[in-house]
């Protein structure tokens, strides 16, 4: 019992917040390469079973927080959601600079999920599909917006959104303006 340390434990590790998100992937090292390349990740460990060559669970910082992986078990029900052909969810970033962050993430073989644009409620956004099928929404804070205003571009918004999906399933010229129809969408 000599490799028991005296000091009290944390049930928290350093370094961790209360919520880690842990992303499982066909291949640990393929993943966290593509994590460095693509968003900055420092590896900080890796566990491998009885064959040191293949990794069963790494953990990566980006910025200031850290990632979980770990490698499909598909007897254990342990998918990517490349194996599922679904993804339920997405880590959202927070950078700097999206422009640059976003080309350095394409550069590394990401694939666009969501063009980027300037969202109603502040932040330039977009995302982006890693090759296991995780999507990654990447953005930066452009202007500060009040929950009011968030409100009421939200209604203009999802009112030009409406406008669009119904012109694309049957225009119809000369019956309604998209004003009027916007009108429509936002009173209801």
């Amino acid at each position: 019992m000599e490799h028991i340390v005296s000091k009290k434990v944390s049930p928290i590790p350093r370094g961790y917040r209360t919520a880690t998100p842990c992303l499982t992937v066909f291949d640990i090292d393929s993943a966290v390469a593509f994590y460095q390349a693509a968003f900055g990740a420092e590896l900080l460990t890796r566990h491998a079973g009885a064959d040191e060559s293949i990794a069963l669970q790494a953990t990566i910082k980006i910025g200031n927080s850290i990632i979980a992986l770990n490698r499909e078990a598909p007897e254990l029900g342990l998918l990517s959601p490349a194996s599922l052909g679904a993804c339920i969810g997405q880590i959202h970033l927070y950078v700097e600079d999206v422009n640059s962050s976003w080309e350095r993430a394409l550069e590394a073989g990401a694939g666009i999920h969501a063009e980027l644009y300037d969202a109603y409620w502040g932040d330039r956004t977009g995302v982006l599909v890693d090759g296991n099928g995780h999507l990654w929404s990447i953005a930066s804070k452009i202007e500060n917006v009040s929950q009011e205003e968030i409100a009421r571009r939200a209604s203009a918004w999802y009112a030009v959104e409406a406008v669009a999906e119904l012109e694309a399933e049957a225009p119809v010229e000369g019956f309604m303006t998209e004003e009027t129809l916007a009108d429509e969408y936002v009173a209801v």
